[in-house]
């Protein structure tokens, strides 16, 4: 899966000359929690909810709580935008953008059209990363969901989905994550088609069971 199958492409964008409290009534007002700063259709910064609220003061002496406040909220949001903005592209596999965020902290990546551009396409979230995770392990899907930590061998996998077809069920989905053995996987899988006990069955005793159960469409 790409960037562009999970980013979000009705953008919320604001302009460098903006105040801060028009960025903050935006935010609050499109439920969002960070905004790309666009210039001439061009990318310059982003600036999130954490940046106006804790904007520097725009004096040197000492002032009230209130008047900080107030003339913090009367700032561009170009003197508090982060500048150095990390970006993706969207052809860009969705795994590294999920890496990147994480490498560098952060919750969002703005999306461009190529890695030489500017030009904003679109916007990548944590929250599109968790609705991808979602559907990765079949949440909205009922089923047996069985999580089997097995050999990690050639053919392996393929002979557990020769059994489960054999007795009439689909996997509809299936996840795989690294084990304390390099000669083990962990695997999650979504099966359709075949109750708890049928699949319990179809299971050698070298695949070990770590969580099998029935689920129902989620609400």
């Amino acid at each position: 899966m790409l960037v562009r199958d999970y980013m979000t492409h009705d953008l919320v964008t604001i302009g460098p000359e903006a105040r801060l409290s028009d960025a903050l009534n935006m935010m609050r007002a499109r439920n969002v929690h960070r905004l790309p700063v666009v210039e001439d259709n061009l990318l310059i910064g982003i600036v999130s909810e954490k940046d106006l609220l804790y904007a520097p003061l725009p004096v040197n002496r000492p002032v009230s709580w209130v008047e900080a406040s107030a003339q913090a909220a009367t700032l561009p949001v170009r003197q508090v935008m982060q500048q150095n903005v990390v970006t993706v592209c969207p052809d860009c596999p969705i795994e590294l953008a999920a890496a990147t965020m994480t490498c560098h902290s952060i919750g969002a990546l703005p999306v461009v059209s190529c890695p030489e551009s500017h030009t904003l396409v679109g916007i990548i979230t944590e929250t599109d990363i968790f609705r991808l995770f979602v559907d990765m392990l079949g949440s909205r899907a009922p089923g047996v969901r069985a999580s089997l930590e097995i050999d990690n061998r050639k053919g392996a996998l393929a002979s557990l989905f020769n059994r489960i077809v054999e007795a009439g069920g689909s996997v509809t989905t299936v996840s795989s994550f690294p084990a304390a053995s390099p000669h083990r996987v962990r695997i999650v899988l979504k099966v359709a088609d075949v109750d708890q006990g049928t699949m319990r069955s179809l299971l050698k005793p070298e695949e070990t069971v770590i969580d099998l159960r029935q689920v129902q469409v989620a609400r």
